[in-house]
């Protein structure tokens, strides 16, 4: 089987890094692979494209990463006629574009589509949602990273026999053991850590855990909040002033992107993230594996991963204040954040494996290729 993956760039995002971990898995199922993007660099500047080099995978770029380029358009269709996949796999919003328009061109080629994300929420482009309605109709099979992805899809149209869920997985030998004893490094020893990861933008609710910490430095003298994540949209400034507005410029500590994320989950004692909306959430998987209890907000698709009193907490309301009640009794039960870590990587070996979720794949493949092969010899 030949699958040509497309996706809208190889940045270092959550889409393109699971695209990245499939492939892989794929390719040592036997699976023949190329991956195709319209720019190899998102905001944050980074590419992915070594890794996926260094994995045997080969990987052309077809077109400047222009959103109104035309010359994608025509690549696209040409190289699906060039490189003959059984599959054309797209991933975000403008590589599902050019896939409708490649299979209209090719309509011997069967199309799966990926939706990573509820993109009614603050996408900037659901202005042209009544288009995607209407362009994801025409695949052989929608992929939804989670059932509440599968659940908005159905609401905007999508016939649910269309619709699959198979969940983000990871690659738990990644997360066992941290490469860098970043306490150390970073000096944080005697310090009781709390920790988040994702970009740097309001959907995030850096402010909530910001604003939480106040109170639950009044009841853990000792404890330190580090945020992680790339900041493409320069809202790291806002969220500076309100820590120095706060005074908590010592205990609390934003410190960017981090390539490494098992070490820096390895660091923590404790992982909270106070999102407002969420595709998936692979972060909170990772810190699971990683053996970290977790706080999280109720929503879903995070109440998919996350069984409540058993591999974390999720808090009902999202304010600071809810926050804080949930982590300070934590933080004060190392015994309670060690169960709940314990039954969180038990959780991720069962339900968020990378092989799990490459086999899953894998047969939604064929199972599109046998439905179109009945459908033919039914013509």
């Amino acid at each position: 089987m030949k699958v040509l993956q497309l996706i809208t760039t190889l940045s270092s995002g959550g889409a393109e890094l699971h695209l990245l971990t499939l492939c892989r898995r794929l390719k040592k199922q036997g699976v023949e692979i190329v991956v195709a993007c319209m720019s190899e660099y998102g905001k944050d500047g980074r590419t992915l494209r070594g890794e996926f080099e260094n994995a045997g995978i080969r990987v052309i770029c077809v077109g400047n990463g222009h959103r109104f380029e035309l010359r994608s358009f025509s690549s696209i269709a040409h190289l699906v006629e060039i490189e003959q996949p059984d599959i054309l796999h797209t991933h975000l919003p403008r590589a599902d574009l050019l896939g409708a328009i490649a299979r209209f061109l090719n309509p011997s080629v069967a199309w799966v589509c990926s939706v990573h994300a509820i993109y009614s929420y603050d996408w900037s482009g659901r202005w042209t949602l009544p288009l995607f309605h209407f362009v994801w109709r025409r695949a052989d099979a929608m992929l939804c990273i989670s059932h509440a992805v599968k659940d908005w899809l159905i609401n905007c149209g999508v016939p649910a026999d269309m619709t699959q869920v198979i969940h983000y997985g990871i690659e738990l030998e990644e997360f066992l053991q941290p490469q860098l004893d970043l306490r150390k490094q970073w000096a944080l020893n005697g310090s009781v850590i709390v920790g988040s990861i994702g970009r740097l933008e309001p959907r995030k609710g850096h402010d909530r855990l910001i604003d939480a910490m106040p109170g639950i430095c009044e009841s853990v003298p000792n404890a330190l909040l580090l945020i992680a994540g790339q900041d493409s949209w320069g809202y790291g400034a806002t969220l500076q002033r309100r820590i120095d507005e706060l005074g908590f410029g010592e205990k609390i500590r934003m410190v960017g992107f981090q390539n490494d994320i098992a070490s820096f989950l390895g660091a923590l004692d404790l992982f909270a993230f106070a999102t407002k909306s969420e595709g998936f959430g692979q972060v909170a998987v990772e810190a699971m594996a990683v053996g970290k209890a977790v706080v999280m907000t109720n929503i879903a698709p995070l109440t998919e991963i996350v069984v409540d009193g058993e591999t974390g907490r999720l808090v009902d309301t999202g304010s600071a204040d809810s926050f804080a009640n949930v982590i300070i009794p934590l933080l004060k039960d190392p015994a309670e954040r060690a169960r709940m870590g314990a039954l969180g990587r038990a959780r991720v070996k069962e339900f968020f494996a990378a092989e799990r979720m490459s086999q899953k794949t894998l047969s939604l493949y064929e199972d599109v290729l046998r439905r179109r092969s009945t459908l033919r010899a039914s013509a």
